[in-house]
């Protein structure tokens, strides 16, 4: 079997998976998660910090937009991903897929994140993450050295072994209810 297939089979499994958690269960996680985020040492020496707004039961850092850290959020269009500093008035609009974000900007100049917290379907514990199959982060993400970047899921999410590609970027950490998987 092709690595895009087993991928795009693994993707629908994980997603199922992550969308059978009850309302309740989707909110405990991410108060727990939130709160093991605030009081980590990433947060604490981080400034700049790039979070998602969820969709489909992805883990909900929203709380995070209103701390004293400045944060961006991403927006997509064709291949391409920037991120955007967050404030109130940050006005959003809703993509063909569902997902809020600002309006994609040709002449943006990219924020130098210190920490970004990467939403995902799936992920392993060396460090691999299966996200949706656009590639956004992975390309945004190719040659960077200075940003920490950290996975956020429901333990649920957990797979064994991840295939992976060449392209694949790697994850410091990946953030559950349950554990902190550091790599």
């Amino acid at each position: 079997m092709s690595q895009s297939k087993l991928k795009s089979q693994l993707r629908q499994r994980l997603r199922q998976q992550r969308n059978a958690l009850t309302q309740q269960q989707v909110e405990a996680n991410a108060r727990i998660i939130v709160e093991k985020i605030v009081t980590s040492a990433y947060w604490q020496q981080s400034q700049h910090v790039g979070i998602y707004l969820p969709i489909n039961n992805e883990v909900d850092l929203t709380a995070l937009l209103h701390t004293e850290k400045t944060c961006y959020i991403p927006s997509v269009r064709g291949s391409a991903m920037q991120f955007h500093r967050y404030h109130q008035q940050l006005p959003l609009i809703t993509t063909a897929y569902g997902l809020s974000q600002p309006k994609f900007a040709s002449c943006h100049k990219q924020p130098q994140l210190d920490l970004c917290l990467m939403p995902l379907v799936g992920f392993d514990t060396q460090g691999h993450r299966l996200g949706m199959g656009g590639g956004y982060y992975d390309r945004y993400f190719e040659n960077n050295s200075d940003t920490v970047l950290l996975g956020v899921a429901h333990a649920v999410q957990k797979h064994e072994q991840l295939p992976t590609d060449p392209w694949d970027v790697k994850l410091q950490g990946i953030i559950t209810e349950q554990d902190w998987f550091l790599i």
